[in-house]
């Protein structure tokens, strides 16, 4: 399709883009597993983008973890979802993802306890060598190839002194509720009566690591059935 096709198709969806431009370098590092770090998925995909208003398209999209900002491509121009709050869920590699304010969260669990990814990560400086092999850290702000002014955004490779470092966030739903999952106890909180005990148990005989999402993923099923139960 056309870039000035899908600019229509856009526009009718009450979708406002904010048309951003990559360095093709970017696309054209090799020997690395994943030539885009900062992004979820090493390549663009094509995906469905489905609005609120029940509209839907495909596009070729990407997650930018750093920006948290879900990035269409359309013939070598780069555009970014300016107004999630728009949006209902966009269909990727057979994940879904919804707007939570700014950024899209994956939705891994659904039912009355939802379990849900924040897929982020953050510029590091990886340290510059010393005299004794030894490294050390840039004091002071790294510098990141990223320049905003007005509408228009232009992101630049990444700099040679810095790393995708991953930041990772879950989230629990429940009663409607979004609560960051911290700690087991925190978790348990979460539920009335005997439920507590009830998921204490299955933690403990399933090994369960709050940390891990397919772990999370045992764990919100197991919470669904004994609440619908």
């Amino acid at each position: 399709m056309k870039r000035d096709g899908i600019m229509r198709i856009l526009k009718t969806l009450g979708l406002i883009l904010t048309v951003s431009v990559f360095s093709f370098s970017l696309f054209c590092q090799t020997g690395q597993e994943n030539p885009l770090p900062q992004f979820l998925f090493p390549e663009f995909t094509r995906g469905i983008i489905r609005t609120k208003a029940g509209t839907g398209m495909e596009a070729i999209l990407n997650y930018n973890m750093v920006d948290e900002e879900m990035v269409l491509s359309q013939r070598g121009v780069f555009m970014v979802l300016d107004k999630p709050e728009e949006i209902d869920t966009v269909f990727l590699r057979n994940r879904k993802f919804i707007p939570v304010e700014e950024a899209f969260y994956e939705i891994v669990v659904k039912g009355p306890v939802s379990v849900f990814i924040q897929h982020k990560s953050r510029y590091a400086p990886t340290g510059s060598a010393t005299a004794y092999g030894m490294t050390s850290q840039t004091l002071g702000p790294t510098a990141v190839g990223s320049i905003r002014g007005g509408n228009q955004i232009r992101h630049l490779d990444n700099p040679p002194n810095v790393k995708i470092s991953p930041a990772t966030v879950f989230w629990v739903r429940v009663n409607g509720e979004m609560h960051r999952l911290t700690t087991e106890r925190q978790f348990l909180r979460l539920f009335p009566d005997d439920k507590p005990e009830k998921i204490r148990e299955f933690i403990r005989k399933s090994n369960i690591d709050l940390k891990s999402a397919e772990d999370l993923i045992r764990l919100g099923n197991f919470c669904n059935t004994i609440i619908q139960s």
